[in-house]
């Protein structure tokens, strides 16, 4: 309970935490003490009443002043930054100009939530649709049955023959079973949602390719590479960058880096091929090669895709998901249309 609390309490400052990076940005260009700075915030923050910047400003400051890890950043905004930031803000850490760093980390945090914010918008219309889909087929199957029960029997052999015949099938089925078939496509579609992380192997390589699981991978891909991008710019070696990332990723992510990284040991100089093994979407790979064609090094294609790139993975994430979409809210709409057309026709 109080880790939901204080995730509650610190939700509204994590929001907005870009603009806090840039203002850390100028703290390093005016080189103001950390201290000064924290305390000087938190007095702003007082004056707005923005509770929640002020406690993650409290935390951050108690974190300085127990002179722990010598105020290194992703020690001081560890307990306050999600978790997908701490990989960021170690390669900061490692940059000579930490201002500069700190603008592009705030780049990227905002590719994210814009990647975020997208995912989201895109999953209302099937959560809205679901509800409302099984309504109508259930108000359908219980006119059509009760059509059926006033249709004198020498009549029911032509009434329900062809499309008619097959709706009435469907609304039987609906009516007795609709509970346990509800039942089944909600397990199913936990038994999914717990997949996207966690399922790892040779069928969820193929897998990526269907309209639910190429959205999760365009999305993590593009946070993930976001993040590399970040430790590249930093100065860090590609494959040590791979590893820091791996590191601190689990599931699916984990699984994918790996992969990279076992290629890589097999053929270090093969290290586009490396990243052909499912971590990127066909789209991405091709352009990756179009863009290693005139790259100096493949780690200047990668801190691109994680960067000048974000307009097209924001594409092909938009993409994917508006295709999952269409596969999802559809076979709910067909079902309701048939019904619907079957209650007119009778």
């Amino acid at each position: 309970m109080k880790k939901f609390m204080d995730w509650l309490q610190l939700s509204g400052f994590r929001s907005h935490r870009a603009d806090f990076y840039r203002d850390l940005a100028e703290m390093y260009e005016r080189s103001e003490p950390q201290v000064a700075f924290l305390e000087g915030e938190i007095a702003n923050s007082l004056r707005v009443r923005d509770r929640s910047r002020v406690s993650a400003l409290k935390l951050m400051l108690a974190k300085l002043q127990s002179g722990e890890r010598l105020g290194q950043l992703s020690h001081v905004l560890g307990s306050v930054m999600p978790r997908s930031d701490q990989m960021m803000l170690a390669s900061v850490e490692r940059a000579d100009d930490k201002a500069e760093a700190l603008r592009a980390l705030a780049v990227a945090v905002e590719q994210q939530q814009s990647m975020t914010k997208m995912m989201i918008s895109y999953s209302v219309l099937p959560l809205v649709m679901l509800p409302v889909c099984i309504v109508l087929i259930m108000v359908l199957s219980g006119v059509i049955l009760a059509i059926d029960k006033a249709t004198p029997e020498f009549v029911r052999p032509e009434l329900w023959a062809g499309f008619n015949g097959f709706c009435r099938d469907l609304a039987v089925l609906s009516t007795d079973w609709g509970g346990l078939i509800l039942a089944g496509l909600t397990g199913a579609m936990v038994a999914l949602v717990w997949s996207l992380s966690r399922w790892t192997g040779r069928l969820r390589s193929k897998a990526d390719g269907l309209p639910i699981y190429s959205l999760y991978r365009d999305f993590q891909s593009g946070l993930m590479f976001s993040s590399l991008a970040m430790l590249l710019k930093s100065g860090s070696p590609l494959k040590s960058s791979i590893e820091d990332l791996a590191e601190r990723s689990s599931g699916w992510g984990r699984w994918q880096l790996l992969r990279v990284l076992a290629a890589l040991e097999d053929r270090p100089n093969a290290v586009i091929e490396a990243f052909s093994h499912g971590i990127l979407s066909p789209h991405m790979l091709a352009r990756a090669y179009t863009l290693h064609r005139s790259a100096a090094t493949f780690s200047d294609v990668l801190v691109a895709l994680g960067t000048k790139e974000a307009a097209n993975v924001q594409k092909r994430v938009k993409n994917s998901a508006i295709f999952a979409n269409i596969a999802i809210v559809s076979s709910l709409v067909c079902v309701a249309t048939f019904m619907g057309l079957a209650s007119i026709t009778v």
